[in-house]
């Protein structure tokens, strides 16, 4: 067999284990994010059991405060149907609190109560500390390979493997 494709297979192999790995990856990461959510929780007095989605949705609003439904399942890539139903639920737990803007009855907008503000910092705490080890694995590499691998990246993300 040739050189390149034996590299092509090899890829290939190591690109199937590297998405099997994700579902780890993330199963750490909510593992990790409960942790942070129950000293949360302790801090704060009572149970509020967060989901993944709801953390996320709370980091957009804090993001982006104020914020729109459409304009958060846009930036989320989640239905408007489950930003509502997360919403609501975060309405509930009052981490959000919604608004109108400019007496307009139809448009609603949310942003974070101070409760929402600590969970969106400890989120932007986790993902500064993922961002600053994958900096650092990927500071082994050379600007030309970083190159290569932006352009694997950004093809890999737009072609439809399945």
């Amino acid at each position: 067999m040739q050189p390149t494709e034996l590299s092509k297979q090899w890829i290939f192999k190591n690109f199937i284990q590297l998405v099997s790995q994700q579902e780890v990856r993330e199963s750490k990461l909510a593992i990790r994010m409960r942790e942070e959510m129950q000293n949360f929780e302790k801090e704060l007095g009572e149970k509020s059991s967060l989901t993944l989605s709801d953390i996320h949705l709370i980091a957009c609003i804090g993001d982006f405060s104020p914020i729109n439904v459409t304009s958060i399942a846009e930036k989320t890539g989640l239905t408007k149907g489950s930003v509502t139903r997360i919403s609501k639920k975060l309405l509930k737990l009052e981490l959000i609190k919604r608004q109108q803007i400019n007496d307009n009855k139809k448009e609603v907008y949310y942003s974070l109560t101070p409760k929402g503000q600590k969970v969106h910092k400890i989120h932007d705490r986790l993902h500064h500390e993922a961002e600053e080890r994958f900096m650092t694995f990927l500071g082994k590499y050379t600007d030309e390979q970083l190159a290569f691998a932006r352009v694997l990246m950004q093809d890999l993300t737009e072609w439809d493997f399945i």
